[in-house]
């Protein structure tokens, strides 16, 4: 997958006439991966290229600056997950006051007709862009007319009986899936994304308090992921860049500690018979099933007895 980091770099001979998804598929969650299904079907008829346009950082982090923790997929997870997708280029575009402050009219003849060229457009129904988000699909599939591309706008995929009877969600949305998380529903969000919710960071240096009492943990920040819900999870992990890949079992802790009167958020992870030093590792942690809310203990050996009940729990949720 050819990825170009900026208009002016852009190989138009590559992108005339392609099939271009605009959103920030963040997640590449089951009404993302509708919308490609659909692309792949007019790429495969037309013979042509499909290319996705993102934007970073994400629009409503642009616009919130107080918004830390947002991300279900981190960009270059995102672009590794579309181009598992088939993909055939994407381009990013840096969000900022330029193109923020474009007019519908401005971001369709300048990005879309003169930069990348595209024969066919695909966007949700509730896409929405350029100045104070003034532009939709209806004013997409009008410049399309009189500009020669065609305009697919794709009804947002409704979540099936079941989904909606546990959630009350209707749709196969980022918000909704956020919402999952934050209170702690990972389950349910691999219903909606299909595949856990994963964090991928870099394990740093902590107390070692962990391997004092026998449950040795690596933590890690989790950046610009959206926060899941304090608390105790059973998970599965993996170290990325490592050729001899394999799926690592254990135990979650997200929160800030307050048994030892601590208050940054931090998640700590324990993996089961694992033994090795991993400082500066990249872990990718799958989030599997919430076991139980972070609490603070009387002491450490209340704690010991809390983690032993933990792991028997997460051992025959994973097994």
């Amino acid at each position: 997958m050819k990825v170009f980091k900026s208009l002016n770099r852009i190989t138009l001979n590559y992108t005339k006439n392609s099939v271009l998804i605009i959103g920030n598929l963040d997640g590449v969650h089951k009404g993302h991966q509708s919308i490609i299904n659909s692309a792949k079907k007019i790429a495969n008829k037309q013979k042509t290229k499909i290319g996705v346009l993102l934007f970073d950082p994400h629009p409503r982090k642009y616009f919130n600056k107080n918004i830390k923790s947002f991300l279900l997929t981190e960009l270059n997870e995102r672009l590794e997950i579309l181009k598992s997708y088939g993909i055939d280029y994407a381009i990013i575009i840096k969000f900022n006051k330029r193109i923020s402050s474009m007019t519908p009219n401005d971001f369709c003849k300048k990005i879309l007709l003169r930069g990348i060229s595209m024969k066919y457009i695909l966007v949700g129904k509730n896409f929405k862009f350029g100045n104070k988000r003034s532009g939709d699909y209806k004013f997409l599939l009008n410049f399309g007319k009189e500009n020669q591309f065609y305009v697919n706008p794709v009804k947002l995929l409704k979540t099936p009986n079941h989904l909606f009877n546990k959630t009350k969600m209707k749709i196969y949305s980022s918000t909704n899936i956020r919402k999952l998380i934050s209170n702690g529903n990972v389950k349910l969000a691999k219903n909606f994304l299909g595949n856990n919710f994963s964090i991928t960071s870099k394990v740093i240096k902590g107390d070692q308090r962990g391997r004092k009492i026998g449950v040795p943990t690596a933590n890690l920040n989790i950046n610009e992921y959206v926060a899941p819900k304090y608390g105790v999870y059973a998970i599965e992990a993996s170290f990325l860049k490592n050729s001899k890949k394999r799926t690592l079992k254990g135990i979650a802790n997200f929160g800030i500690r307050p048994t030892f009167h601590k208050n940054s958020e931090i998640l700590e992870v324990h993996l089961f018979r694992f033994k090795l030093n991993i400082y500066n590792s990249l872990l990718k942690v799958d989030f599997v099933e919430f076991i139980r809310h972070e609490k603070k203990f009387s002491g450490v050996e209340a704690l010991k007895k809390q983690l032993k009940s933990d792991i028997s729990k997460a051992q025959k949720i994973l097994n």
